[in-house]
């Protein structure tokens, strides 16, 4: 009988036949301290899809004109026309509302003339159904003056029809839907709708006279007037106005021409599109700009059709933070999101939050207590910053996690896009992990990136360790023979790969700036490369017991070498110090369990002594926590967090557990489910 055995990659998981192997069951990860926050680092303002409007400015003011900017990012459009037919607009502010509407020149309601300043109240009472009202202004008193229905029970039911020309109306010829907090100048026509028991209001008006109240409320007519002297005469941020108009009115044509879900067309059957950011935002008259009308009138019908001549819906977003999302059009750069002048900044390209855990908790209550967030899936491009948005993360909390969409918990926690990271500390000064394999295969966890692997390379002697780079964007792979993998900005200085070795290389540690390391062997030789400087070794004086890990102070003045019974050998800075006052541990060399690992506090005053029995001793001002719950699964690797507070253990099956202030992200088990690999070495990946 054979199983498949699979493995994981960085973020792909290759599979491979291999024997048969037992069933082992694991505990739990002991968990770590609860964090207060976690900080994010992200790009853009919304969804990302199509144009980007600070980038269309970006590339405006960069001398494109407006046609090629939308070329850009409409991939796959040409340019077409619509006719400037009405259009309907809900206002959904005022849904549920009665619809009172007033002129200051002479309009008709329900079939009733009305005197210029006369105002009318159409109020919902059964479905299809309204009676109407006339007061001397929009606070009434009323007057019942009649009915208005429907008796097809589609479409509006109650009309208010000004008696200008749309295009030509003023704003005192306009009608105005009187609401609170003032009111709204409209051209065209009001209507009541009746829908599901509740009353909708309507604007309907035509497509052009649409655009000059949605055009300033979508790019800021200020653009208009940025830049030097460009194409029409007018200066180069005029392009992206001009820009934003086609766009809008390709968006609104397209939703005119879509089947309803309701039945008949649009958005809502009863109504085309609506004026909030779920649609476009529509202001009426009163968000009018003469520059933004300009822009309107000089591309006026113009529109972007797909191959077969239908108009696209040309989606856009106030910063798409570099990159568009693709999706309905192919995903390119966006270098014009970049965009800082002194009258013109993007403030989103790129941003920071801090969001308290129990923002989290709020929006995830059956968590529990917020732990810790894993970014599991991104949807790319590779080339953009941290892989693109996030397409799938994991929520973890004490209770449980909870499996999302990166778009969903922006949502929820009131980000600015999908598109961020994980770079404050959850906790400990780390925001991640990387797990090695004897194979080289590299499993990532929280912020720490998928840089590489040997996972699917033939070694000529396994992988025995691994470190990460200072900055946390890259890591190294020893393997027993001394040769030395590098990926991401982790440089190569040399290797013993070449050698004859009296001893297999056991670990590596890689000096303070990152460029050098030392390589030791079980019989305790110490190789040195790059900057890294030798301090002694045990290579002479022979070990009962072979050498099995090494770690280095913080500034690279020394290291520490542990051998298989727990001896510690300093050198160089690296001093030896007592087991902590309230440690388990017997003296050093005296524990029956083999030892695998040591990791020093953030002082180099103390360390934790890892052993395969998951035991963890403490020494000097190493805070003491209870040992690993790991059966009979050896514990192989540790890793202390940047503050000292805490460390992470990893067991050869890929468990990882973390105690103090080390945040868990996960374990191998949690990513390849049978995982039947074998885990050597932790590496935190540091917090910003």
């Amino acid at each position: 009988m054979t199983r498949r055995r699979a493995y994981r990659i960085g973020t792909v998981v290759a599979a491979a036949v291999a024997a048969a192997w037992p069933v082992l069951v694991f505990p739990a990860p002991a968990r770590a301290q609860s964090p207060a926050s976690v900080t994010l680092a992200g790009h853009g303002f919304g969804h990302g899809v199509g144009m980007g409007q600070w980038g269309a400015l970006g590339y405006a003011l960069a001398g494109q004109p407006y046609g090629w900017i939308l070329d850009h990012f409409y991939g796959g459009t040409t340019t077409g026309t619509a006719p400037n037919g009405p259009i309907r607009v809900r206002l959904v502010g005022n849904d549920g509302n009665d619809v009172i509407v007033t002129s200051g020149a002479p309009f008709s309601a329900a079939g009733m003339s009305m005197a210029a300043g006369r105002a009318v109240l159409m109020h919902l009472t059964s479905p299809g159904s309204w009676t109407i009202s006339t007061g001397p202004g929009c606070a009434g008193p009323w007057t019942p003056a009649g009915t208005a229905s429907d008796t097809g029970g589609s479409g509006p039911q109650a009309v208010a029809t000004s008696s200008a020309d749309a295009a030509s109306a003023t704003t005192t010829s306009a009608l105005q839907l009187c609401r609170g907090g003032g009111n709204l100048y409209v051209r065209g026509s009001l209507q009541g709708a009746e829908i599901g028991g509740v009353a909708r209001t309507v604007n309907v008006l035509p497509l052009e006279q649409y655009l000059r109240g949605v055009v300033p409320g979508e790019s800021s007519p200020s653009w208009g007037a940025q830049g030097s002297a460009g194409a029409q005469g007018q200066p180069r941020g005029f392009q992206a106005l001009e820009a934003q108009a086609v766009a809008a009115r390709a968006y609104a044509a397209n939703q005119e021409a879509a089947p309803s879900p309701q039945g008949g067309t649009g958005a809502y059957g009863y109504a085309d599109i609506c004026d909030t950011t779920a649609c476009q935002v529509y202001g009426g008259m009163g968000a009018e700009n003469p520059t933004t009308d300009a822009a309107v009138s000089a591309t006026a019908g113009q529109v972007r059709v797909d191959g077969s001549g239908a108009v696209s819906l040309t989606q856009y977003s106030s910063s798409t933070g570099g990159w568009t999302a693709g999706g309905p059009f192919p995903a390119v750069v966006d270098d014009g999101d970049a965009v800082c002048t002194a009258n013109a900044c993007n403030p989103n390209h790129s941003w920071s939050v801090t969001v308290p855990a129990q923002s989290i908790q709020s929006a995830y209550p059956s968590i529990g207590t917020f732990e810790s967030l894993q970014v599991t899936s991104r949807s790319g491009p590779a080339q953009a910053d941290q892989g693109g948005r996030v397409a799938s993360l994991v929520v973890q909390g004490s209770a449980g996690s909870a499996t999302t969409t990166g778009a969903t918990f922006a949502a929820r926690l009131g980000l600015k896009s999908s598109w961020f990271a994980v770079v404050g500390a959850p906790s400990g000064g780390i925001d991640g992990y990387w797990v090695g394999a004897a194979d080289g295969g590299v499993f990532s966890f929280g912020a720490a990136a998928f840089h590489g692997s040997t996972g699917g390379m033939r070694l000529n002697r396994p992988v025995v360790g691994m470190a990460g780079t200072p900055t946390g964007r890259g890591y190294w792979l020893v393997a027993s023979d001394g040769g030395i993998f590098t990926f991401g900005d982790a440089s190569f200085h040399g290797s013993t790969g070449s050698m004859r070795l009296n001893a297999p290389v056991v670990a590596m540690a890689p000096t303070a700036d990152g460029r050098g390391y030392w390589l030791v062997a079980s019989d305790g030789g110490i190789f040195t490369f790059g900057d890294a400087v030798f301090h002694g070794s045990t290579g002479a004086s022979r070990p009962v017991a072979p050498v099995v890990g090494m770690a280095a102070t913080h500034g690279g003045g020394g290291y520490w070498l542990v051998t298989a019974d727990g001896s510690l050998y300093p050198f160089g800075d690296a001093h030896a110090f007592p087991p902590a006052a309230t440690t388990s541990a017997a003296p050093t060399g005296a524990h029956p369990a083999a030892a695998s690992a040591v990791a020093p506090t953030a002082d180099d005053r103390g360390y934790w002594l890892l052993r395969r029995d998951g035991t963890v001793d403490a020494f000097g001002d190493a805070p003491p926590y209870g040992p690993a719950p790991v059966g009979s699964d050896p514990a192989v690797g540790l890793a202390a967090t940047p503050d000292g507070g805490g460390y992470l253990v990893v067991t050869a099956a890929g468990n990882v557990f973390s105690f103090g202030d080390a945040p868990n992200f996960g374990s191998v088990r949690d990513q390849v489910p049978g995982y039947s690999g074998r885990a050597l070495a932790v590496a935190g990946h540091p917090g910003s």
